[in-house]
């Protein structure tokens, strides 16, 4: 599986990372803090794609990215 992998589940930002120390990692927007927290449960959502996921660019991602942040 080629990483990353940037994914919106429902408006919510998910990224799939590779860490320097190897396996993955699954990252998940936090709505009060604007940041990244770890979010493993999305890890089945993204890869089953159950509900509303859409994978998308790191450009589309970075762009709700930055939205979000500015709506804070």
């Amino acid at each position: 599986m080629d990483l990353p992998m940037y994914f919106i589940v429902g408006r919510r930002p998910v990224k799939l990372i590779k860490p320097d120390a190897g396996g993955m990692d699954v990252l998940a927007y936090n709505w009060e803090t604007g940041e990244f927290q770890r979010e493993m449960d999305y890890l089945t959502t993204v890869l089953m794609g159950e509900g509303d996921v859409d994978q998308v660019s790191e450009q589309e991602f970075s762009q709700l990215v930055m939205e979000l942040q500015n709506e804070k």
